[in-house]
């Protein structure tokens, strides 16, 4: 259950992004023509390989027909029908042949990929599947971009409720009680108005065994975390997390729109941990034992407004946005040991946030060429102060400017070559430092399409990422008697190379080969130092602060995905070779992860079992440590629907059989200490778990209730029409 209670959580998390509501896009690169013009045009581009597909240069348009809507609860499930397209509806992720980066615009522009899933499909008429997109979105590599009926009027609630239960001796309260979430949506449309409000919450809690040694090297000095002895969890955790946006849009025509966005977000997060230690010297010879108690808490509220335009005349189209955000938090933190030693830790921090984007592009020698030019303006103001005092820890501003241009050639009817270059002028001012200079990005794509669904695809991509403002403080502090941890106010940008190479074939199969090399990323580096200590004594003591360090990973996944009519086949399989360099410090190692999955859609009964086994040695690296997890879970989930598709209730239990130890452990090597952290067995934190997902979808209006949910009335006419 982790797995899946981690990904419903950043896909809900995406809310954060600054570009979650109804962001507006290139509406030149995802637009199409009418399709009797497109089969007019020019033979060479169409392809028609079925009634309800077209086959374009640059796109394939899937017309939504009545096979494909019937036992389809959300447009989530409908694009699982899409041929070379998969639906998970555990996970909620989608894949087209073997590619997983994928983003769904409507009517070109963007929302939230969760809600978009969840809602129901008879507003859309058409799907647009664009490999290789061009433009802001060559990141990606597919676009989805959803058709509305043009004249649309009705509105929709919908929602989900998900509880998790992990029955035995996981959770700290004696309680099977593990997560829970819930999520209602409404969405009004008319014609080209279309008026969205959401809200989200969660709470988490979570009872865990963590055990470690730390040995500080040159103070003779051994601590070792043990089980308590009166059973309790070390570490226990509870998350509380609350959301509330609205969005609205309106589209003046098909090249046209404005939108604007605003969110609140809220949190309470705290921490315990009653931990057990055991003080030693390096021999092992036993000098205390002694009970360690932290408690923290972190409490913020987050403000966001966007706005944006998408316009086009003639050839030119152009697009502008603007995002304000102000993130407010409060953390404390407090240690006590049994010893005597004490320290408190209490903080509130500010982050305002500000960011302007403009591009203009157009297409030229009848489409063969496509060239944008734009310019991203952004600026940071982090400010933080202990509460008490009021005492100033940070005061840092980031300003960049990016100018950058991109063009794509399509070399013949099934080639194309596109380069993207930027440059970025970055200025910093903290408490005591400044600093500025210059960044630059540059991305090639080569992309060919063979016969049959066979492609093959060649990225390149450098580019430069700036660090957490945390990192970048001048302020540092003993958070215990031995251990200094502070910022670094040189730290520089990272920089990253990226190239892949893809290969698609058989109908099935996709094959990629990838390398990420960043020879300047940001590492958390322990350094031995000698000095004065937090009670005032001389001596030495571990002190961390980021740096630039290297790092590289190199991978390589195969992935299958099969649909045979109702049943769905997948599995994939990923192997690599990671670690990091500072100075004299590095680590590399080896790791792997693998999964495998079947879905049945039972028409007859609306049931759509699923089975799903994934595993595998899950290995980092980098300059002073490796981490290791060997783990192996098999979930079966099964899903049934009710009420003629407006209700459907899941069913997840995870099987308490395993083929890995399920060991948990990361090593810290430094000068100063050496840590070993172990969760011995990490497979039991799944065992026996119990998930119940309910979700809704209820509407109506002019158009929904012209709409029969079991399509029985649904028909096809002569211009490919579907109602």
């Amino acid at each position: 259950m982790n797995k899946s209670i981690f990904i419903s959580i950043v896909a809900a998390l995406s809310c954060f992004s600054l570009q979650a509501s109804a962001q507006l896009s290139e509406k030149d690169s995802l637009r199409l023509d009418s399709i009797e013009a497109a089969l007019t045009d020019s033979l060479k581009q169409v392809e028609v390989n079925a009634s309800n597909i077209v086959h374009l240069r640059d796109k394939d348009v899937i017309y939504i027909t009545r096979e494909m809507r019937k036992g389809s609860y959300n447009t989530g499930e409908l694009l699982g029908k899409v041929p070379g397209m998969t639906y998970n509806n555990l996970t909620k992720e989608l894949r087209y042949q073997g590619q997983t980066k994928i983003l769904i615009l409507v009517d070109s522009l963007e929302y939230n990929e969760k809600y978009i899933k969840n809602l129901h499909h008879i507003r859309f008429n058409k799907i647009e599947i664009i490999p290789n997109p061009k433009g802001k979105y060559a990141n990606y590599d597919i676009i989805i971009n959803l058709c509305r009926n043009e004249k649309y009027e009705g509105w929709e609630i919908e929602g989900e409720y998900s509880l998790v239960l992990s029955p035995g001796d996981r959770n700290m309260l004696n309680t099977p009680f593990d997560h829970a979430e819930w999520y209602p949506a409404w969405t009004y449309t008319r014609n080209k108005w279309n008026f969205y409000a959401n809200y989200y919450g969660k709470f988490d809690q979570e009872g865990t065994d963590i055990l470690s040694t730390t040995q500080y090297l040159l103070n003779n000095y051994t601590e070792e975390v043990i089980k308590n002895p009166d059973v309790t969890r070390n570490q226990k955790t509870h998350d509380r997390f609350h959301g509330v946006n609205v969005a609205s849009d309106y589209q003046f025509n098909k090249h046209n729109s404005v939108s604007i966005s605003y969110r609140y977000m809220w949190s309470d997060n705290d921490k315990s941990k009653p931990e057990t230690v055991v003080r030693s010297d390096l021999y092992g010879n036993v000098q205390d034992t002694i009970g360690s108690t932290s408690f923290s808490t972190d409490r913020w509220n987050y403000h966001q407004f966007a706005s944006f335009y998408r316009g086009g005349k003639g050839a030119w189209n152009y697009s502008a946005s603007l995002n304000y955000n102000r993130l407010t938090s409060n953390t404390t933190y407090n240690l006590k040991k049994t010893s005597g030693y004490e320290t408190t830790d209490n903080r509130w921090s500010r982050m305002d946030h500000t960011y302007g984007k403009a591009e203009v592009n157009r297409r030229f020698l009848q489409e063969k060429i496509y060239w944008a030019i734009g310019y991203d303006d952004l600026w940071k103001h982090y400010k933080q102060q202990r509460t008490e005092t009021h005492e100033s820890l940070t005061d840092y501003t980031l300003k960049q400017s990016t100018v950058w241009t991109y063009g794509n050639f399509n070399v013949t009817e099934k080639a194309s070559l596109s380069v993207l270059a930027s440059i970025t002028t970055n200025k910093t001012k903290g408490d005591e430092a400044k600093d500025r200079y210059l960044s630059w990005r540059g991305d090639l794509t080569y992309y060919q399409k063979m016969k049959a669904e066979q492609w093959l695809r060649l990225n390149y991509s450098c580019s430069v990422s700036n660090p957490d403002l945390n990192k970048v403080t001048s302020y540092g502090q003993f958070s215990d008697s031995l251990t200094w941890s502070g910022g670094n106010p040189q730290l520089r940008s990272s920089v990253s190379h990226w190239a892949r190479l893809q290969y698609y074939f058989l109908k099935c199969l996709a094959i990629s080969v990838e390398d990420t090399y960043q020879p300047r990323t940001f590492d958390n580096i322990t350094t031995l130092e000698y000095g004065e200590l937090q009670n005032g004594m001389e001596g030495y003591y571990a002190a961390t602060m980021p740096q630039n360090a290297k790092w590289n990973k190199a991978s390589i996944n195969i992935d299958f995905t099969k649909q045979i009519g109702n049943l769905t086949l997948s599995a994939n399989a990923s192997f690599w070779r990671v670690g990091g360099k500072y100075n004299s410090f590095k680590h590399y190692v080896n790791g792997c992860q693998y999964a495998a999955e079947i879905q049945y859609y039972i028409e007859k009964w609306q049931l759509s079992p699923l089975i799903n086994y994934s595993g595998g040695s899950n290995q980092g690296g980098w300059a002073q440590g490796y981490s290791k997890k060997n783990y192996d879970w098999l979930y079966l989930v099964l899903t049934k629907y009710l009420c003629k598709q407006r209700l459907q209730i899941l069913f997840l239990y995870t099987v308490p059989v395993h083929l890995t130890s399920g060991r948990d452990m990361y090593v810290i090597d430094t000068p100063a200490t050496f840590s070993h952290v172990v969760n011995s067995n990490f497979n039991y934190n799944v065992n026996n778990h119990v998930e119940l997902v309910i979700r809704f979808n209820f509407g109506g209006g002019k158009s929904v209730r012209q709409y029969n949910r079991e399509m029985s009335e649904e028909k096809l006419n002569d211009n490919h029409q579907y109602y």
